[in-house]
């Protein structure tokens, strides 16, 4: 009986040493190309429009990188602005996504983690009302060809 578990034992090892550790990993699943299901937009939707609308309008973009990533910020001031950062005041303190600068408020779409990169925020101070909006759009902004 001890023979045959010391020959499972020794099949088991042997297994493990074919399989050599510098092995290239097996290749990723090929992309999925198909639609992603979408929703209708949430009426919170036109807070963003509204915001966008004005940036594009008094031309207030700018490119965000962080070296790995780049993104198109948007910055609205004024009615637009104010709509959504009085949006964002029913998210409350409890999710984490408001904080003060000495006499500026923020107040953010999502928790922030490390930074304001990628985060979606307004700023509300003496003399400041704006909101600053991403988009993700990769390479593409910086492009050469």
């Amino acid at each position: 009986m001890w023979r045959a578990g010391v020959l499972g034992l020794v099949l088991a090892v042997s297994a493990c040493a074919s399989v050599s550790p510098s092995s290239p990993p097996p290749p990723p699943p090929a992309p999925d190309f198909a639609a992603v299901p979408s929703a209708p937009a949430p009426a919170r939707a036109v807070l963003y429009a509204d915001c966008l609308s004005q940036a594009i309008t008094k031309d207030a973009m700018a490119l965000v990188d962080d070296g790995d990533t780049q993104l198109l910020q948007f910055t609205c001031t004024g009615a637009p602005a104010q709509r959504f950062n009085e949006a964002l005041s029913v998210m409350g303190e409890a999710a984490g996504s408001v904080w003060s600068d000495g006499d500026t408020t923020f107040r953010a779409t999502t928790k922030v983690r490390a930074n304001l990169f990628g985060v979606d925020y307004c700023a509300k101070g003496p003399g400041l009302m704006e909101c600053r909006i991403v988009l993700n759009t990769g390479p593409f902004l910086t492009a050469k060809n």
